[in-house]
């Protein structure tokens, strides 16, 4: 019997837990991400223990897993500034923390840009500031994403993210990839169509093993192949169709990922169509 596919999207927690979790049963989500603070502030809100207990026994009853966080867009672990570089880091730090009182099981980050420092002295610095992260203890596993390219970005070529898993050992339990077929498209894998599709994710397994996937970010894209930027449109709406969607959830080594959306709308109109959409091209 072929394996389920754990469809799912990004939803808002702004109105309340409760209401993301009403939200959750209503689109009966498989999977789903959130942010547990502000993406675009060093600070967030103290953690509810009351609200996030009641958010991970409700996504364990409805079988939503795996449960995603979506970490802060200021991180940068490839930053060449020491003070950045230390925030960055505590940032990290601290939303593996959260995640785990929210039930989730990943933390999505970016990598980072190495501002012009060149890749490799990128690398060698996520490379470091991962290590020292991990290393701190947990169970919440770190999970790289795909970059769109734009800048001095790592993780704009899967040689990237190949690299720094090979270089921590150590923390394999723990660190893993989550594949963004929007970014990938922007960085100039051609994943468009069933047979882009293919050969982009055959390129992706054959440098990161599969299990060590664990998540693929569902955007369509009208940005130009190797376009560098970071638009996500509807499913069927861009330059990955239909097809390329089809030949992703039904590629059989990522069978076990999470497929969670993070499509521009509303979840009850867009975010609907599209879940629609995902679940009969699986």
């Amino acid at each position: 019997m072929a394996q389920e596919r754990r469809i799912g999207m990004h939803m808002r927690t702004g109105r309340g837990l409760d209401k993301a979790i009403e939200m959750i049963k209503t689109l009966q989500l498989k999977a789903v991400q959130i942010f547990t603070g502000n993406p675009s502030a060093w600070r967030s809100a103290p953690v509810d223990p009351q609200a996030t207990a009641f958010f991970r026994r409700s996504l364990e009853a409805l079988d939503v897993r795996p449960a995603m966080s979506h970490a802060m867009y200021l991180i940068n672990l490839a930053s060449p500034n020491p003070n950045f570089m230390k925030k960055s880091r505590a940032a990290l730090a601290a939303e593996l923390v959260r995640a785990e009182s929210y039930g989730c099981q990943y933390v999505v980050t970016h990598v980072g840009s190495h501002m012009g420092d060149g890749a490799q002295a990128g690398i060698d610095r996520v490379v470091a500031a991962l290590d020292d992260v991990l290393s701190a203890g947990g169970s919440t596993t770190c999970l790289l994403e795909t970059s769109a390219g734009g800048g001095a970005y790592v993780g704009a070529k899967f040689d990237d993210l190949a690299q720094i898993l090979t270089r921590l050992p150590q923390h394999a339990a723990r660190l893993g990839v989550c594949f963004d077929t929007a970014h990938a498209y922007a960085s100039g894998y051609d994943d468009g169509g069933a047979d882009g599709m293919g050969a982009t994710l055959d390129q992706l397994t054959a440098l990161i093993p599969a299990q060590r996937i664990r998540a693929c970010h569902c955007n369509d894209t009208t940005v130009t192949l190797g376009g560098k930027a970071d638009r996500h449109v509807n499913i069927g709406q861009g330059n990955i169709g239909l097809e390329g969607f089809r030949a992703l959830l039904q590629y059989e080594p990522l069978a076990h990922c999470a497929f969670v959306l993070e499509t521009p709308g509303e979840e009850m109109l867009e975010g609907l169509e599209n879940l629609t959409t995902l679940r009969s091209l699986a």
